[in-house]
């Protein structure tokens, strides 16, 4: 395993990351000179709950410190420059980040954070009992993380233009979560599930305050960076969008109703991910958000049955669950590789060996396992 990133200079970092960025695009120039332009791409990332355990840092530090965090991202995309052969380029474009979940703070929910990240959501008034006005009404600048997150996006901000010259971007996250995962977060499954039978109309109510909140925070984000508009096209992230947790016909019931309301207001839906199984909700999703052009198509689900479901102009983003692609299960692994190369044939696929961890003893077998598993991607998929 390559470590020079966690012994490089802070002043030699910017063009470290520079020099590695040009190597990494000659190789995806080469590789496209090789395999054509259309070939899979295949990438991977660490969960960020990986990286303090290897770098050996406090996550609390990493969303309080702005400069701490805009020097520890430099450090990390040369790490995985240095020690992952799959075709991610490095960037010099980073996002203002106080926790994964800082989107639910805005309704009163509070999230501590252990030493390597793992956000620890406190009980909400919310899931006690029934009472919309728990979730609140947020104010942009003072509800929950928003303070943190202001006052870190401006120093980052400053701290790109004075020590980076400006070659460093600075964004503001989006509010892209769908209503039905902060809906069954901080009410708990089992008392959703209540709702669903004993208060269909309230839920329904709460559901659609959820949406109106997702744009009036688009529409206040946009006034706070100076924008003229809100984008043009929007996406959605939505967890608990996953059979068999829910129904295809809760799904079609209460939550179609309620993402029309996001593509009406917000514009159209291009994107869409969930954690979770869909495809027997895929008809209904794409009726729905008809402008989408890119799945998020999770390790959960059969690829193959989602190809038969989905217009080929839709491109998959194929993922392959970490303790898949880190295990000893050449033949599970080939199997799944092999379907991604037939859907391949007729539709636009990427592969994601996703949300990487220490799942082994030593981070040097982890990233000889990923290493192994992405030469089987790469010659599968040719």
């Amino acid at each position: 395993m390559n470590s020079s990133a966690m012994h490089i200079s802070k002043d030699r970092l910017l063009p470290e990351l520079e020099r590695r960025i040009e190597t990494r695009q000659a190789e995806q120039k080469e590789r496209d000179s090789r395999y054509g332009g259309n070939r899979i791409r295949i990438t991977s990332y660490m969960e960020n709950i990986g990286w303090p355990e290897l770098f050996g840092y406090r996550m609390q530090r990493f969303f309080d410190d702005p400069d701490f965090a805009i020097e520890q991202h430099l450090r990390q995309q040369i790490f995985w420059a240095d020690n992952v052969q799959d075709d991610t380029v490095p960037s010099l474009s980073l996002q203002a980040d106080v926790g994964m979940y800082w989107d639910a703070t805005l309704f009163g929910q509070k999230i501590e954070h252990t030493d390597i990240g793992v956000p620890e959501f406190l009980p909400h008034k919310f899931q006690e009992r029934f009472d919309p006005e728990a979730l609140g009404h947020f104010d942009f600048n003072t509800t929950g993380d928003m303070p943190s997150l202001l006052a870190k996006y401006r120093r980052m901000k400053e701290i790109a233009r004075q020590e980076y010259g400006g070659k460093i971007t600075i964004n503001f996250p989006n509010f892209h979560r769908g209503p039905l995962d902060i809906y069954v977060q901080m009410r708990g499954y089992e008392q959703f599930l209540e709702d669903t039978m004993d208060r269909p109309e309230e839920l329904t109510k709460a559901l659609n305050f959820l949406v109106d909140e997702r744009l009036r925070f688009a529409h206040e984000r946009q006034h706070f960076l100076g924008e003229d508009s809100l984008p043009k096209t929007t996406f959605v992230a939505d967890d608990w969008v996953n059979i068999p947790f829910i129904t295809p016909t809760f799904f079609r019931e209460f939550v179609v109703p309620v993402y029309d309301r996001i593509r009406a207001h917000e514009g159209e839906v291009t994107g869409f991910h969930t954690c979770g199984r869909m495809d027997e909700v895929i008809v209904d999703l794409l009726k729905v958000f008809p402008g989408i052009s890119w799945l998020d198509v999770s390790g959960w689900n059969d690829i193959r049955k989602l190809d038969g479901l989905v217009d080929t102009s839709v491109n998959f983003g194929a993922s392959i669950i970490n303790t898949v692609s880190l295990s000893d299960a050449v033949d599970e692994q080939r199997a799944k590789l092999v379907d991604i190369a037939e859907v391949h044939k007729h539709r636009a696929v990427s592969i994601c060996a996703q949300a990487i961890v220490k799942l082994y003893p030593t981070y040097e077998e982890v990233f000889s396992r990923l290493s192994r598993f992405l030469a089987m991607a790469r010659e599968i998929s040719r």
